[in-house]
């Protein structure tokens, strides 16, 4: 742990994970969907900008607070939801939920988490969001609705990226699902490569293999093993969702909507005219398509195709501080990162993914400060110089 404590960037901790995990799991993260452009894009859509601090300004003490659906919450920044993450570390969900109580960020539990809905909401109450797929019935979809507003969730997050079962080429060539984890037939072609990352290979065998997703094991067929519970969200997590499914959600869902992976201008307009109060920037970390362009390059168009009033949430590519600031430039009210609490949680567990938290907040407050912006208001267009114009 005592390399993860020192770590300085999330490139830092990036390194060290890469070190832990065997390369069938980080070549998964690290390529996300086709060859692995889609990622590289998100992360070079921050070196378009660059910052134009202003001078002599009071900006001490730096306020990052953030007002969000009637909660304040400590940061301009939020835990994304990272479906099947117990394949990076045991307990990955109720660690993030864990850091984010601690850390009062905003945290989104994925739809495909280890963890129950009943479980996370526990342990952070008021931090809590649920992200949500419509299920190949709408049966099991108002299920999992109701259960996370009995467990007292406030914010639920309607992801639409995924009109098919995503398909991803690294998959293909390991035959390891992320939800799955190795089987019997693969794991002998993964013999060398599990004996290269030791930790990681006995934490996996300590515990017997990957946590069942126990999101959705009541609905999985009685007495189903962690396989076929896996096997069972496979075939029913994603439906081709609709204009209509979002109408339908929006009924039903009595707290605050965020529909999420919209990149196009009049795709967000219509989220809002369909009752969503805000909506999310998101090409799914560069795992729906390699040949998508940035997340960030959607973000000015779409501000201006809703208008100032709404809120409007990006998730893609951020690294650093900076990043965070050029995406509120932009015209986004929070941000959310995932692969930066990825690299920490499978680095060091809750300490990384503390560690994660930590430098992206210390060096946003840094960065603040030095470009003469006391509070995230501060922040406008003109702190930024770039190319991209609606």
């Amino acid at each position: 742990m005592a390399a993860v404590e020192r770590a300085v960037t999330i490139e830092d901790l990036r390194q060290l994970a890469l070190r832990r995990l065997p390369d069938f799991i980080s070549r998964y993260v690290e390529q996300a969907a086709g060859d692995g452009g889609g990622v590289k894009r998100n992360i070079a859509a921050f070196r378009q900008y660059q910052l134009v601090p202003r001078g002599l300004v009071e900006v001490t003490p730096v306020d990052t607070t953030t007002e969000l659906f009637g909660r304040k919450y400590a940061s301009l920044f939020g835990i994304s939801a990272v479906g099947t993450g117990g394949i990076y570390r045991r307990h990955f969900d109720e660690i993030l939920a864990e850091v984010a109580r601690e850390a009062n960020l905003p945290y989104i539990l994925s739809g495909s988490a280890s963890a129950s809905i009943e479980t996370v909401a526990r342990i952070a109450p008021e931090q809590t969001w649920f992200q949500l797929y419509g299920a190949k019935t709408d049966e099991l979809t108002d299920h999992m609705i109701g259960r996370a507003a009995d467990a007292g969730i406030k914010v639920l997050v309607l992801t639409v990226d995924y009109p098919i079962r995503p398909r991803s080429e690294v998959v293909e060539r390991t035959g390891v699902s992320a939800a799955a984890g190795p089987t019997l037939r693969n794991f002998p072609s993964l013999f060398l490569d599990a004996l290269r990352h030791p930790a990681w290979t006995a934490d996996y065998l300590r515990h017997g293999g990957i946590p069942k997703l126990e999101s959705w094991a009541p609905y999985a067929p009685p007495g189903s093993s962690t396989k076929e519970v896996a096997h069972f969200y496979v075939d029913n997590w994603v439906c081709n969702s609709t204009w209509r499914d979002v109408e339908r959600v929006r009924q039903l869902w009595k707290g605050a909507l965020v529909v999420k992976g919209l990149v196009h201008p009049d795709d967000a307009s219509r989220a809002v005219q369909a009752g969503a109060d805000a909506v999310t920037i998101s090409n799914h970390g560069g795992n729906k398509l390699d040949c998508m362009q940035g997340a960030l390059d959607s973000l000015v168009f779409v501000r201006k195709a809703i208008g100032p009033k709404v809120r409007l949430f990006f998730d893609g590519g951020i690294r650093r501080g900076s990043d965070l600031i050029v995406a509120k430039a932009l015209g986004a009210d929070h941000c959310f990162i995932g692969r930066a609490t990825i690299y920490g949680t499978a680095a060091g567990g809750r300490t990384g993914a503390k560690r994660a938290v930590d430098i992206l907040q210390n060096d946003l407050t840094y960065t603040m400060a030095m470009i003469g912006c006391r509070t995230n208001a501060d922040v406008t267009r003109e702190h930024v110089t770039g190319q991209a114009t609606p």
